[in-house]
């Protein structure tokens, strides 16, 4: 059972990770061809902050739930990712 728990760990963690290159992808996109400044550079530390997050899992053996430390950088990982999405629709739907 513990093999298919880290099978299902591992899966997610690719398909979030996939979800995040296409963000930063359209947010790349985005900039280049209308010429407004999104910061897509800025998505660097909220994948840092995540990425820590599952490496501190990882190596401490440990369910991803209830380890302040871990709990920790994956809210300001996710935080930040919200704050970042936002502001990116913002720009891209023309809100003020």
């Amino acid at each position: 059972m513990e093999i298919v728990k880290t099978a299902l760990t591992v899966y997610a963690w690719i398909v979030v990770g996939v979800l995040l290159f296409f963000l930063w992808r359209i947010a790349a996109f985005y900039e280049q061809a209308s010429g407004k400044r999104v910061g897509s550079r800025f998505l660097a530390l909220p994948v840092v902050l995540m990425a820590a997050g599952v490496a501190w899992y990882s190596a401490h053996h440990i369910d991803f739930v209830g380890q302040p430390v871990g709990d920790l950088l994956l809210f300001a990982g996710g935080s930040l990712l919200f704050l970042f999405s936002t502001r990116l629709v913002r720009l891209m739907t023309g809100e003020k």
